[in-house]
């Protein structure tokens, strides 16, 4: 107990950031001993500066960790640190690693595989379809689907995971007891029943600008490939995956309409080297996991005769039940059952508006 209010102690003094961190707790046995130590041994840290040692004794005040350590005790959230055995071994290797991690849920295995997949927040519906249908396919491979919960893109990414029962990581920029965007309360509520919510900020941190650039490094850093779905040339998106990057990690893109600016952020990763993803099958091919399915992307194996010539007549594209009546020559109850039926199979989304589009 004592351990983590001191632990949480440390990380909540400004200006201390994960590598005087990682320093302090390199040279003493715990938090508590950097509280303990005198203004000499805590400036002769290799890393830590007489301004630094004078900041850490002039917070040397346990009121505001404690708050924070009842707050997760009351709200039942896990506080892991950098010391701690079972912190991610991934996002340790960045070049900044949060100092404290406060964890709602359960912390997927950290020998499973992971894929972060990002994307705009305003997305199109295709944007939206490939981004589900991914996700939900990499579950299925025991994939855990890392992201950030917010609008769009992101969203579709855990709810992808959550409709295949896998496990997904939402990485928050507030506490992880906010809900934001707040009409993702029930989401929350799921992935923190099929994975965890995850933040470096402490119980009741409120949402701020300056949270969000910070915790797409944790996306990345949790993820042994970044996918990117659907954005824009100028987007947050693209920070994520400069700090991929940075990282080593693999990063790689969906094709898009190149008369779409939201594919314009995909299309130029791919022109300039990311991966592209054409399958769930690439990703899996990038994680060295192999898989026996076969998949038919134009002319899919268990389809019906009626089936097939409604499948053929769609786009990814999504487009209006009339349309697509008017393409296959059915009538439009048949189509309207045939529908139905493609979507059970995984075949294709129907959106908002009536409209349909292909998934793969």
């Amino acid at each position: 107990m004592n351990s983590d209010l001191y632990k949480i102690w440390l990380s909540l003094i400004t200006g201390i950031g994960p590598r005087k961190h990682a320093a302090l707790l390199g040279e003493f046995e715990s938090a508590e001993e950097v509280y303990g130590a005198s203004y000499e041994e805590l400036a002769a840290v290799p890393g830590v500066s007489e301004a630094n040692a004078e900041v850490i004794i002039k917070s040397r005040d346990l009121s505001a960790a404690r708050r924070v350590l009842e707050e997760s005790e009351k709200r039942r959230i896990r506080i892991m640190t950098l010391t701690d055995g079972d912190y991610p071994e991934l996002l340790k290797q960045i070049h900044d690693p949060p100092a404290v991690l406060y964890i709602r849920g359960s912390l997927p295995d950290d020998n499973l595989k992971k894929a972060g997949i990002i994307g705009s927040r305003h997305c199109s519906d295709y944007g939206r379809a490939i981004t589900r249908e991914l996700s939900r396919k990499l579950a299925e491979n025991n994939i855990v689907v890392v992201s950030g919960m917010a609008r769009g893109i992101d969203s579709d990414a855990h709810r992808g995971a959550i409709e295949a029962g896998g496990l997904t990581v939402a990485v928050l920029g507030c506490g992880p007891d906010i809900c934001y965007p707040p009409e993702n309360l029930e989401l929350m509520k799921q992935i923190s029943l099929h994975g965890c919510l995850l933040s470096e900020y402490p119980p009741g941190a409120k949402p701020e600008a300056g949270y969000f650039p910070a915790r797409n490094r944790i996306i990345s850093g949790l993820s042994h490939v970044l996918v990117v779905t659907e954005a824009a040339r100028r987007s947050g998106t693209l920070i994520t995956v400069n700090q991929a990057l940075e990282q080593g990690r693999e990063v790689m893109a969906v094709p898009g309409n190149i008369n779409s600016r939201l594919s314009d952020g995909p299309n130029e990763l791919i022109r300039d080297g990311a991966g592209i993803v054409t399958s769930y099958q690439d990703i899996l091919h990038i994680l060295n996991i192999n898989t026996n399915e076969h998949v038919q992307q134009n002319n899919p194996a268990d389809l019906a005769p009626d089936e097939k010539v409604v499948y053929d007549c769609m786009a990814f594209q999504p487009e209006s039940f009339e349309n697509i009546v008017d393409k296959c020559g059915l009538s439009a109850q048949t189509v309207n059952y045939i529908l139905t039926m493609l979507e059970l199979k995984g075949y294709l989304l129907k959106m908002p508006g009536q409209r349909y589009g292909k998934t793969r």
